[in-house]
Order: C-alpha cells, then sequence, then structure tokens
C-alpha cells in the first residue's frame, strides 16, 4: 500500500509539472513529463482536470474500469497492483451482461486558487446501488447513494445519485465507485461545479413537479371521465397513464423518493412489470380510441394476440434472471408502438374524426421519438444535454397532451350524442305518454259483455291502437296497426284516435266513419299506411256490423271452439289509393267470443330457429281456451307466443282484442 501511494505521489508531481511547464512554454520538458506520465508509470490513465470556472463535463470516457471475479470484492481487493483496469469505450457507463458488480476508477485534479467541492453525477433510469470510496487524509471514506447530500446546512434534492468531492488547489484525488445493479447498467457519469449542480438539481425539482402536476392533473380528469361516461376507452386511457406515470419515476428518478421497507430490490422487479402493463393498456386504450374491430378484424386479431403474449411474458419474472427479464421487456416494448402507429394510418384514410386520429398518431409519434432519443443516450451515441437528458419524459408528455386533445374532441362527440340521445328520450316520453293515451281505459266489461284486452309493443313506443265505444244499447270497436314503429307511428295513431271522434256521432255507419276518418288523415300519412277493422254491436236488435281496411279478420269462437271469420272488402288506408271499403252486417251470435288481433300474433318468430308463429297455431291456443274468459284467454295468447319466440320483444306489435258473448262468463 505503501509503495502504490508513494508512485500516486510522485505521479501527481510529475502531472503537476507537466502542466507547469506547458503554461510557461518549456516544450522539451513538456515532451519528456509527458512521455513519463504516459508511460512510466504503473498507472495508465492521466487524471481529470477540472476548474471552478467550468460548470460541467462528461466524463464517461475518461474512467477505468474492472470487474473482478469474485463479486464479494471489497476495496482493499480492489487496490491491489494485479487488478487490471480498462478503459471504457464510450461515454456512458454500459455492461449490460456483467452480472458482478463493476468498478470505476476517476482521477480528477483541481486547478484553482481556493478549495472546491466538485459533485459526481451519476444520471441512471433505474435503481441502482452506487458506493463511492474516497480517501480523506489518509483514510477511506465510504459513500453510498441516497444519501442526503448538504450545501450550506441545507439538504439538496437529487432525483438520481450525486456524490460531493472537496478537492484543495492543484489536488489529484482517485475515487473508486463500485455500482452493484440487478439491470442492465447504463449511466452517464458528469462533473458539475457546486454552483451548476445546484441549479440543475433546482431546474430539475420544478421541471419534474410540473411534469408530475401536470400528469396528476390529467390522471384525476381521466378518473372523472371514467367514471362519468362509463366507456372502456375512458378506463383504459386512466389505466394506461397511471402506468406512464409510474414508468416517469423511473426514468426521471423520482422513485428514490419512494420507500417501503429497507430494501429497492421491489423496484427493480417493479420496472419490468411496469413497461409490460403499460403496453398493454396503451395497445387495449388503441384498440378501443380507433375502433378498428369492425375495420380491420384481422390487425384487431393481431393486436389481441400480442397482448396476450404481453401479458404471459410478465410470468418470465419467475424463469429468467432480473436482468434478462428487463432486457425483454425493453425490447418487447418497441412493438406496441409501432403497431398503435401503424394503426393509426390506417384509421386515418378511412376514419371520417380525421383529426382525432391524426393527434393520435402524433401522440404515438412522440412517445416514439422520445423514446429513440433516450436509447440512443443511454447508448452514448448521443451526449445528455439538454432535450437528450429528458427525451422520454418529454415525449411521453406530449403524447398525454396529444391524447388529451384527442379525448378532448371524443368527450365533444359523446357530449352531443347525449344531448341528442337525452333530446330523443324527452321525445319518446312524450310519445309514450301519447302512446298511454291511445290504449283503452283499464276495463273489465263493455255493457254486460266480460272485455279482455293485451298489447304488446316491438319497441318502446308501437303503432298499435285500440278504441272502445259504449253507449247505451251500443259497442263500437276499432283496432289499426299502423305501419312502422316508434314516434312516426305512435303519431299516425295519435291522430286517428283523434279523428276516431267521428265514428262516436255515426257509430251504426262504419264504412262512412271510415271514409271520413281517411280523408282527415291523408295529408299527415307521409308514405305510412294503417290496416284497421270496425265492428259495430248491437245486443239489443242482434246487429253484428263490419268494416275491413285491409285487416286481418274478425274471430268468432264459440263454446265448442268452433272458429267463425267475418270479413268484407277493403284497402288499407293510405295517401295514393281508394279504400274502396264495403260495409257487411251479421246477426250477432248468442254467445261465444269475438276476437280482434294484429298480424303481430300469427308473424312472431322463433328467434332461434325462424319459424312463425302462424295461424294454425293461433287458431289451436284459441280453441284450446274456448271456455275461458276473454281477458284469460288474451293473457295466455301472449304469454304462449313470448315462450315461443324465446323473448318478450317481437319484430311487430303483438295486440289481442277479445269480447265475450256470454254475459255470466268468468273473465
Amino acid at each position: 500500500m505503501v509503495a502504490r501511494e508513494d508512485l500516486r505521489a510522485n505521479r501527481n508531481r510529475r502531472i503537476v509539472n507537466l502542466v507547469k511547464f506547458y503554461r510557461k512554454g518549456k516544450w522539451i520538458a513538456f515532451v519528456s513529463l509527458l512521455y513519463l506520465a504516459l508511460f512510466a508509470s504503473p498507472l495508465s490513465s492521466l487524471p481529470i482536470s477540472i476548474e471552478e470556472s467550468q460548470n460541467y463535463r462528461d466524463i464517461g470516457k475518461y474512467f477505468e474500469y474492472t470487474i473482478p471475479k469474485n463479486p464479494e470484492a471489497g476495496l482493499n481487493e480492489i487496490l491491489r497492483e494485479d487488478t487490471l483496469w480498462r478503459q471504457n469505450a464510450k461515454s456512458v457507463i454500459l455492461f449490460p451482461r456483467s452480472q458482478h458488480p463493476v468498478w470505476i476508477k476517476i482521477t480528477l485534479i483541481h486547478y484553482g486558487n481556493l478549495p472546491h467541492t466538485y459533485f459526481l453525477h451519476l444520471s441512471n433510469p433505474v435503481v441502482d446501488v452506487f458506493e463511492l470510496h474516497t480517501e480523506i487524509n489518509g483514510k477511506w471514506k465510504t459513500v453510498w447513494s441516497g444519501e442526503q447530500i448538504l450545501q450550506r446546512n441545507k439538504p439538496i434534492y437529487s432525483h438520481i445519485s450525486a456524490f460531493p468531492i472537496t478537492l484543495s488547489p492543484n489536488e489529484s484525488k482517485t475515487v473508486y465507485l463500485k455500482i452493484k445493479s440487478d439491470n442492465p447498467i447504463f449511466s452517464f457519469v458528469s462533473i458539475y461545479n457546486a454552483r451548476t449542480f445546484i441549479a440543475y438539481s433546482k431546474k430539475q425539482d420544478i421541471f419534474f413537479a410540473a411534469y408530475f402536476g401536470a400528469g396528476f392533473m390529467m390522471f384525476m380528469f381521466s378518473l372523472f371521465l371514467a367514471h362519468t361516461l362509463r366507456y372502456k376507452k375512458f378506463f383504459y386511457f386512466f389505466f394506461y397513464l397511471a402506468t406512464i406515470l409510474l414508468l416517469n419515476t423511473y426514468s426521471t428518478g423520482f422513485i428514490q423518493y419512494i420507500e417501503f421497507g429497507n430494501s429497492n430490490t421491489w423496484k427493480n422487479y417493479l420496472f419490468p412489470i411496469t413497461i409490460l402493463v403499460t403496453s398493454i393498456f396503451g395497445l387495449l386504450f388503441t384498440l378501443e380510441f380507433l375502433e378498428i374491430k369492425q375495420t380491420y378484424p384481422k390487425l384487431n386479431r393481431f393486436t389481441n394476440g400480442y397482448i396476450l403474449l404481453l401479458i404471459l411474458s410478465n410470468l418470465m419474472i419467475f424463469v429468467l434472471e432480473l436482468r434478462n427479464f428487463i432486457q425483454l421487456s425493453i425490447l418487447l416494448v418497441i412493438f406496441p408502438i409501432l403497431i398503435a402507429i401503424v394503426i393509426s394510418i390506417l384509421t386515418l384514410y378511412k376514419s371520417k374524426k380525421k383529426l382525432e386520429v391524426l393527434l393520435f398518431l402524433l401522440a404515438f409519434g412522440s412517445i416514439l421519438i422520445g423514446a429513440c432519443i433516450n436509447t440512443f443516450t443511454v447508448q452514448g451515441l448521443l451526449k445528455p444535454y439538454h432535450f437528450a437528458s429528458y427525451s422520454l419524459p418529454l415525449g411521453s408528455a406530449l403524447e398525454v397532451f396529444f391524447l388529451s386533445l384527442a379525448l378532448v374532441l371524443r368527450v365533444s362527440d359523446y357530449r352531443k350524442s347525449i344531448e341528442e340521445k337525452q333530446e330523443l328520450d324527452l321525445q319518446l316520453k312524450i310519445a309514450q305518454k301519447l302512446q298511454n293515451g291511445l290504449l283503452p281505459k283499464k276495463r273489465s266489461h263493455a255493457l254486460q259483455y266480460p272485455l279482455g284486452f293485451r298489447y304488446s309493443p316491438a319497441t318502446d313506443i308501437g303503432g298499435d291502437f285500440v278504441e272502445i265505444i259504449v253507449k247505451e244499447n251500443e259497442i263500437g270497436l276499432f283496432l289499426c296497426d299502423v305501419s312502422g314503429h316508434g314516434i312516426p307511428a305512435a303519431m299516425i295513431a295519435s291522430m286517428t284516435k283523434v279523428t276516431l271522434e267521428i265514428w262516436n256521432e255515426i257509430l251504426d255507419k262504419p264504412v262512412l266513419a271510415a271514409e271520413k276518418i281517411r280523408k282527415s288523415l291523408l295529408s299527415s300519412l307521409s308514405g305510412h299506411f294503417l290496416s284497421a277493422f270496425f265492428v259495430y254491436l248491437n245486443p239489443k236488435e242482434s246487429i253484428l256490423r263490419i268494416a275491413n281496411a285491409g285487416h286481418l279478420p274478425l274471430l268468432h269462437i264459440d263454446r265448442n271452439g268452433i272458429i267463425t271469420t267475418y270479413t268484407s272488402y277493403g284497402r288499407a288506408i293510405n295517401e295514393h289509393i281508394q279504400s274502396d271499403m264495403i260495409e257487411k252486417t251479421f246477426p250477432l251470435p248468442t254467445e261465444g267470443t269475438l276476437i280482434l288481433f294484429t298480424d303481430g300474433v300469427i308473424e312472431a318468430r322463433n328467434i332461434h330457429t325462424g319459424e312463425l308463429f302462424g295461424e294454425e297455431r293461433f287458431y289451436s291456443l284459441i280453441q284450446s281456451l274456448a271456455k275461458e274468459g276473454p281477458q284469460k284467454l288474451c293473457d295466455t295468447v301472449v304469454s304462449e307466443i313470448e315462450k315461443f319466440q324465446h323473448t318478450k320483444r317481437s319484430d311487430d306489435d303483438i295486440t289481442i282484442l277479445a269480447l265475450s258473448l256470454n254475459p255470466n262468463i268468468e273473465n
């Protein structure tokens, strides 16, 4: 140890003299001492000259390294004369395949008139353990990364590892740095003077505080959108943004502030998992936001397959060494960015919302550029200055900004659609009120005859309409079926109800009333048509009078199940063709049940086989119910149709009206 210290002292004196002779212009002495400094010393590297006036210096290419075979090697073993030191080839520390701790040796010489504290600064994207050994007054002092650095009794917070080194004028000092990492090692090594380092630390604090503050605001905004709108794309964006922010705590060094327990190992395991999870939610968000399931089904299946691969890749953490797992994660994360860019480019040609897709493309283009610059920087191809140092967080910040703009546009579209839906819902409520007004008032009898009725619309608003008019000795039954569904059909049915007041005045003349109703509706049909059936009953005179406007016949079923149909000629009411209805009068049966129904009854369809309910099945059903009351008959028919369909929703409105001619039958 003494011999080595003498060698170091002799070499340092030669270097100081070398600089002095060089400044005085004594070239012969300069060349001689240069030879001695380079070849006569067992220590191969020259000191790195630093001055207080020099704010910053990148020193990655000026240090030597060694990787001892013994991973537990300490400083005493490293200081042995037979230790083999190699010159670093790049401007960064990059030993991705080394699983043993790496030792680095740096010799510094300070030119100045006063002692000065410099800061050895190491920028690394993941959590490593740095151990600095410095000789002070003949004793070695050890400092570990993560310890608080004090300047004028105030702490300097840095998100990355930094070590203070104090040098006297013309003093040279060799420091040894041990890097113990479970990750591929890549770090920038720089020397700052005190003033520059403090300013640099403060700028970093301000920059990253603003970055994470804005990120947190976007995080809360995305959470609000996800909770309010309940669309999957917003939930995916929320989780994607959360993982992006977590990932950038590594690239910015903020992860150093998060402490759980006494070990940082969990941080190193969380790093690659976060990379993979970010990729998963990024792709899920891409698929949902760009809506490519219908447009590019093959690309959608391929992307879902890659998402499954990323999910399964997380299980590799139990198989691979952490170092290899991190390398695998970094490799796999390249493809999701490229996939998102390809999908957005393809969607740009077909999507009607060009601006949203363009913003999406700019977002993932920004993160791709930032990731590329970051990769080139950590590989030593670019110097870690300005934008290069912050390329990844800046790229992700631009990505989140562009995605937020795209989401704002999408939210604006959703807001318009929600407003339109609310307006439509309001119209539907009004139409439903109209529809409810069209239905006959709840009644069990017409005169002394039991009455039954069931109505099952195909949608919330239907086009079927029933009216029951009861006078002193007369009954009028009216059933119509307006073409189509929804609000237009309901409006026409509502107008039909108003015009039906004409029939109330001439109840015994259904054809005359039907013709007047047709004329009053002509200007309002707007391409629609309606079929209708008018039934006039006069029990006192035993009269059954009908008028048919293109509707299904009136059925009569006696107590023995024999069915009789009553119908007459007439076309459906429309604005182009005359109805030419013919009125017919029949004797009113003394018993049995009269049944009016719409075509939704016999055209009900089995959702599995497509088979129709049909007239034959309907007739057989009502024959089995011949002795039942009219309301039970109606209820059973609708129930059997729903069973046949395997659903309560039909393709068409289902309406059935029954009137029993047996006054004493139980309804």
